[in-house]
């Protein structure tokens, strides 16, 4: 029996789930971290694809800036002072108290690759939803 391969969405979401978790066990105490966790909880179970879509809309054109570990990324904006639809997820918003205060070098690291990693999974699922 082959195993169904997870798509490029499903793998993306797993992986914001998986800092979400992340960050909610390292810094309980945040009530920001719950708060954006509630809202992107609600946005994936009425409609998943947003979520990617928004990166890509407004985080994705940051791409340099995230490849190079410019911190400017998360204390000045990060693509998201520009969403104006009614799910707004400010990422950046909700942790830049943190990154400027409580986070450890380490922990910065690893929020850096995750975005790594969300920025080469948004370029495959671009590449696989191109239309021609």
């Amino acid at each position: 029996m082959t195993s169904v391969k997870p798509s490029i969405k499903q793998t993306f979401l797993q992986q914001v789930d998986n800092l979400m978790d992340d960050l909610c066990n390292t810094y309980p105490y945040s009530g920001e971290i719950l708060l954006f966790r509630e809202k992107y909880n609600l946005i994936r179970s009425g409609n998943s694809t947003l979520i990617i879509e928004y990166f890509i809309k407004y985080v994705y054109p940051f791409k340099p800036q995230i490849m190079d570990e410019d911190e400017d990324f998360f204390v000045q904006g990060g693509g998201q002072e520009n969403i104006t639809s009614e799910h707004k997820l400010e990422f950046r918003n909700n942790i830049r108290t943190l990154w400027l205060n409580d986070m450890t070098s380490g922990n910065k690291e690893v929020i850096w690759r995750y975005f790594k990693i969300f920025i080469l999974l948004c370029e495959k699922y671009i590449l696989e939803n191109i239309e021609i």
